[in-house]
């Protein structure tokens, strides 16, 4: 669990001063932020997610991404992020768009985490 955590640093310390929140449906921590903001918030996810698949690609993705996207609905523009070889695939990534495209929402959670694990994630992000 350190490691993952540990992977996730970069990305807090790069992070716009949007706020995290928990989102209990995706069991996950959430920010949304400004669409303007997309540029710099890509490259502060990819510190932790340099891997993602689309709904056009997500077949190409490991099995554990694809039943992610595959239980969260995943959609056109929407995309599933996963870590390196030594957090995947535990952690995962969901970057979601909003319908009016003024703003975007990046979840960050890990894959079958027990309710320890997902405290001590709340907490790193203050969620």
């Amino acid at each position: 669990m350190d490691h993952l955590l540990a992977s996730l640093a970069r990305l807090r310390e790069t992070w716009p001063p949007s706020p995290w929140e928990w989102d209990a449906r995706f069991e996950a921590v959430a920010s949304s932020f400004a669409i303007g903001l997309e540029p710099e918030v890509r490259e502060s996810a990819r510190n932790a997610f340099p891997r993602g698949w689309t709904a056009k690609s997500i077949d190409t993705a490991p099995e554990p991404f694809r039943e992610l996207a595959a239980r969260t609905g995943l959609r056109s523009r929407q995309r599933v992020l996963g870590g390196d070889a030594l957090t995947a695939p535990a952690l995962f990534g969901l970057w979601w768009p909003w319908a009016g495209d003024d703003r975007i929402t990046l979840r960050i959670g890990i894959m079958n985490a027990t309710a320890a694990a997902n405290a001590r994630l709340r907490a790193a992000f203050a969620a």
